[in-house]
């Protein structure tokens, strides 16, 4: 009797280890093939996203032959683009900014600025431009030629107006489908074509073109320009967008975000400021049309780089 007992136990415990065997063997059969299931429980990661809309992360996007990249001055503006053949600088944050933005060019190995671009004259575009043009040899400054009516009477501007007279530059008045090169890289002027009181809607609105890649960079542009840009016939298809006012709702209207079709938008703006930049409207829609986004506030200085093809994206910091 003992003998049996004895005998059962060593059948459930042989019977045991080969269930545990098939379970090991069901599992390893599960993990290799779940991956080219697609199942609608699989959740993506960012590094998902991206490879599908052809972006990758890396720390060498400002080696690429064109790199862009988006200074974190906080709740303002400044764009450094850097090419093989030229280099442009599209505004310049707020007052106090400066010794960041000119360390940060002269990092890259650049002291000359082939096109700066004031887009509108807010401080939180120019406010450290007079210290910049003051630091920087500038060969071309465009601007939006501005009527009696729209033009400051803020110190700020007027520092501007007179670094940029001291400064030598040819200054040129922002014109609508004015395009310029810089060897290979091409960029054209969208807007402004009007006079409204709202500066922001003079914005210059640029679209930049490298190879097979274009760039298309809002200022502070509201969704009325943004129609009158549709309106007007331009392709504004682009790989990535600078989203207009900080991501602002009144900018970025959801007709605009269908047509630009960006694999990725960049918001510039500050931690906590106290316009609620980028608001939530801006966010859901860029949730609801799958478009990836970087933040300033959260991620630092963004650049994209790209070889003509592709585009590779570095962070200066982890965003949260």
């Amino acid at each position: 009797m003992i003998t049996g007992v004895k005998l059962m136990a060593k059948n459930v415990k042989g019977s045991s280890k080969w269930i545990v065997s098939l379970i090991v063997f069901a599992v390893i059969i599960i993990i290799s093939i779940v991956p080219t299931l697609n199942l609608p429980f699989g959740i993506p990661t960012w590094d998902d996203a991206y490879e599908n809309a052809n972006l990758n992360t890396d720390k060498n996007a400002d080696v690429q032959s064109l790199s862009v990249h988006y200074i974190d001055v906080g709740q303002g503006d400044c764009i450094f683009i850097k090419s093989n053949s030229g280099t442009m600088l599209i505004d310049a944050g707020e007052k106090g900014n400066d010794k960041k933005i000119l360390s940060y060019i002269k990092n890259q190995g650049v002291d000359t600025i082939d096109y700066l671009v004031a887009t509108h004259p807010h401080s939180d575009h120019i406010g450290s431009m007079p210290q910049v043009i003051e630091g920087l040899n500038i060969k071309n400054v465009i601007m939006p030629k501005l009527s009696k009516i729209n033009m400051p009477t803020t110190k700020g501007y007027e520092n501007f107006l007179n670094a940029v007279k001291t400064s030598g530059a040819n200054v040129i008045a922002a014109e609508k489908d004015a395009q310029y090169t810089m060897g290979d890289v091409s960029f054209e002027v969208l807007s402004p074509s009007q006079q409204p009181k709202d500066l922001n809607n003079m914005s210059v609105v640029i679209k930049l073109k490298y190879k097979n890649t274009d760039f298309l960079f809002m200022g502070d542009a509201e969704a009325i320009i943004e129609q009158e840009i549709l309106n007007n016939g331009y392709d504004v298809t682009a790989d990535v967008l600078k989203l207009g006012h900080h991501g602002s709702n009144t900018s970025n209207s959801e007709v605009f975000l269908k047509a630009v079709k960006p694999s990725i938008a960049i918001i510039s703006c500050g931690k906590d400021n106290s316009y609620g930049h980028p608001h939530s409207e801006t966010l859901n829609s860029l949730k609801t049309y799958n478009i990836n986004y970087k933040r300033t506030d959260e991620c630092g200085t963004i650049v994209v780089g790209s070889d003509g093809d592709k585009l590779i994206i570095s962070t200066q910091k982890e965003s949260s």
